[in-house]
């Protein structure tokens, strides 16, 4: 869950924007076809094959994360507006399409560049908040970040979080999980119950695992996981499992609360990597 203080999920508030989305989207796949179909017979072979095959891979990675996915998420959009850049780069570059055109393109290049390199500038700053094996303590708590419950089972992104510390745990059993998360959006259950439920499917046994289920948001996860703690006693070290795209976020609201929680980062899947990190980049572009 990542979301502002006191604001319900980023995923409620992301579902107002799907109309932009899918305009965007869809947009920039029309117009990264269109600059292929121009620079078709104009350009090098090889170098019209470079341009199609980002431009077909982005195209391709959005539908499956849409078909996976109950909704689209704006980290489609930066995907498919740099689509259009390897095929507006070759028709700028290319004498024999006319020069008005060849300049709309190289004008468009140019914000799209700005566009990538702050993408990957963002990227290597989110990924510089977490080391890869932090140490953690026999005795840790692992407060493990709620995420979406698709029919009744936690998605794939969560089931990472749950995996990892489920890892953790298995090593030491003398860990304790804290699972966190609020009612779903049909309220017939709440995160963290499904969280447990996973956990205990996965042999972790039930005086093991802490169960938070009011939390809204990735502050109130924090904040109430380790008021839960507090009121338990426990006096030893606190980490943070979420998703590795999602812990600088995560750290932040730690760090406005004045606790101290080691990062532990989980995978994020593999099919839905660029749309995940893009759309935390943009999140924490516009303060959320």
């Amino acid at each position: 869950m990542s979301e502002r203080h006191n604001s319900s999920t980023l995923v409620g508030t992301e579902a107002g924007f799907q109309p932009l989305v899918l305009t965007v989207t869809y947009g920039c796949d029309v117009a990264a076809a269109v600059l292929l179909l121009v620079a078709w017979g104009r350009v090098n072979p090889a170098a019209w094959t470079l341009c199609l095959i980002p431009s077909l891979t982005v195209a391709l990675s959005n539908l499956h994360y849409r078909r996976t996915h109950s909704l689209t998420t704006i980290g489609m959009m930066p995907l498919a507006a740099l689509s259009v850049l390897p095929p507006a780069m070759v028709v700028a570059m290319a004498d024999a399409i006319h020069h008005g055109l060849r300049m709309a393109c190289l004008v468009i290049s140019v914000p799209l560049c700005i566009l990538l390199v702050a993408l990957l500038a963002t990227c290597a700053r989110l990924r510089a908040t977490y080391r890869a094996h932090p140490e953690v303590s026999p005795t840790a708590a692992l407060i493990v970040l709620g995420g979406a419950i698709r029919h009744g089972r936690p998605c794939h992104t969560l089931a990472l979080r749950l995996d990892t510390a489920i890892s953790l745990w298995r090593e030491e059993p003398s860990r304790t999980i804290v699972v966190t998360g609020g009612p779903t959006p049909d309220g017939s259950t709440t995160e963290a119950h499904e969280m447990a439920r996973y956990l205990r499917e996965h042999g972790v046994g039930q005086t093991s695992v802490l169960l938070e289920p009011t939390a809204r948001n990735t502050r109130e996860n924090i904040e109430r996981s380790t008021e839960l703690l507090d009121e338990r006693g426990f006096s030893g070290q606190r980490c943070v499992v979420s998703s590795d795209y999602h812990l600088y976020r995560a750290l932040r609201e730690t760090r406005r609360l004045g606790q101290g929680l080691t990062p532990i980062a989980a995978p994020t899947p593999r099919t839905s990597v660029a749309q995940q990190w893009c759309r935390e980049i943009l999140t924490v572009w516009f303060g959320r």
